[in-house]
């Protein structure tokens, strides 16, 4: 691929109709949907060039020079900048980052950005967290000093269940936010027991917001838009799928100060949210 040449096409594709702050928000949302250019790669091309419109504007011999400036372990490399100058001129990539915001319209979806105040701050110095979040509800995980991810088995036994009651309503009574995947068993119980007491909980899921997964769990889902907040990485629309829930699992890590885990076995799949948590530095506490 011809970097060079690029530089035009680039230019054309940036100018659009939108407000500012619209613009912006395609651009993250074009960023973070470009297939061969993960997070890591992302928010390395954002420290590059400082901001989000620079991404789009810079010229191609320019992101290559600043790159190959940087120290050996922070370069994105010139196969994925060619990844990523393939997609910045491609109108289609564009087109495709128009819908999912007016899908997002639409479907009372909240677009979640780091240039938002409400982006978490936990995932400060994270270099695997998303740049766009997806939210149902009202994200205010930032307004909570202490948070709290519970977590456990499926198919968890009844002392599991009521220890989960017990523990989420202490934590609620401490003024924590309650963090889970509102998978079945444990995360559903902290979920409800959260609700119950009047707390702010934060269901993340491994598909796009709009889809409640798993469905027996519409009610609860309900409940959580209008008290709490559903979050995931995942533009609307996007199905469940296997690889999904570890990464899923490592922003309920990165989003508890404190992780509990109840009911689960060590080879259980709660183990990537504990090595995750264990990465971040967090506190794990088996209970």
């Amino acid at each position: 691929m011809n970097m060079q040449n690029n530089t035009g096409q680039a230019a054309a594709v940036t100018s659009c109709t939108y407000s500012d702050h619209n613009e912006n928000l395609l651009l993250y949302i074009w960023l973070s949907n470009i297939s061969g250019f993960g997070v890591v790669s992302q928010h390395r091309l954002l420290g590059l060039c400082g901001n989000i419109e620079n991404c789009f504007s810079f010229r191609a011999d320019e992101l290559v020079e600043k790159d190959r400036m940087c120290a050996a372990g922070d370069r994105i490399g010139r196969k994925k900048l060619e990844i990523f100058l393939r997609s910045r001129n491609h109108l289609q990539d564009r087109k495709r980052a128009e819908v999912i915001i007016e899908e997002c319209n639409g479907k009372g979806i909240d677009i979640i950005t780091g240039d938002d105040a409400i982006y978490p701050y936990r995932f400060a110095g994270l270099p695997d967290m998303p740049v766009v979040l997806y939210a149902k509800g009202k994200l205010r995980i930032n307004d909570f000093a202490r948070s709290s991810g519970v977590i456990g088995a499926r198919r968890c036994s009844e002392n599991g269940k009521q220890t989960a009651i017990a523990l989420t309503y202490n934590e609620v009574n401490k003024g924590a936010a309650i963090i889970s995947g509102m998978a079945k068993g444990i995360d559903g119980y902290a979920h409800t027991a959260a609700l119950k007491k009047d707390g702010y909980t934060i269901a993340v899921l491994g598909n796009g917001v709009d889809i409640c997964y798993p469905e027996e769990h519409k009610r609860l889902y309900e409940e959580i838009t209008k008290k709490g907040c559903i979050l995931s990485e995942y533009a609307p629309g996007t199905e469940a799928r296997v690889y999904s829930f570890p990464k899923r699992n490592r922003l309920i890590a990165a989003l508890s100060d404190t992780l509990f885990v109840i009911d689960a076995g060590r080879h259980s799949g709660t183990e990537t949210t504990v090595k995750a948590s264990e990465l971040y530095g967090k506190k794990v506490l088996r209970v």
